[in-house]
């Protein structure tokens, strides 16, 4: 019965972490109802607080400028668009992933603000050198759709 329940406690740190890592959740409440949709049904609050606690979790701004929950490891995120717009050169895609240039040491900063949006902007990961990116879309079929809102983020004019 041990084991069987630590890998329920780490089935739940583990999908506890993924909810964190997505950035949108700025109550304790909100955790819960998403925790439910990972079938982890009737979590007191106190056991989510319990849980940020543990995990470090702290209430910080993310990349969309709102208020939730982070890990502190993804506290590290760019703030500003100001100085952002003026590194990225090109956003451009054929038709399968989109490519970034940047000016030379821009690659990380920009892959990480792409990687804390995620899914939301639909990018479902990125690969960053010096000076490119390679960015691997949720859904190739809307590769225009999501180039031209990552174009948006970045701030930049073609």
């Amino acid at each position: 019965m041990t084991n069987s329940r630590n890998s329920k406690e780490q089935s739940f740190l583990i999908a506890f972490k993924k909810l964190l890592k997505e950035q949108c959740y700025g109550s304790q409440g909100e955790l819960a109802i998403a925790l439910q949709k990972y079938g982890f049904g009737n979590i007191t609050q106190a056991k989510i607080s319990r849980t940020l606690t543990k995990l470090g979790a702290v209430k910080k701004r993310n990349v969309r400028n709102e208020i939730v929950y982070l890990l502190q490891d993804e506290l590290s995120a760019p703030r500003t668009k100001q100085a952002i717009h003026t590194v990225v050169l090109s956003i451009k895609h054929n038709n399968m992933q989109i490519i970034i240039k940047t000016g030379i040491g821009g690659a990380p900063l920009i892959a990480r603000m792409l990687d804390l949006q995620g899914e939301s902007v639909g990018v479902l990961g990125t690969l960053a050198g010096d000076d490119t990116i390679f960015v691997a879309p949720v859904d190739v079929n809307q590769i225009e759709h999501i180039a031209q809102s990552i174009s948006v983020m970045l701030d930049f004019q073609h």
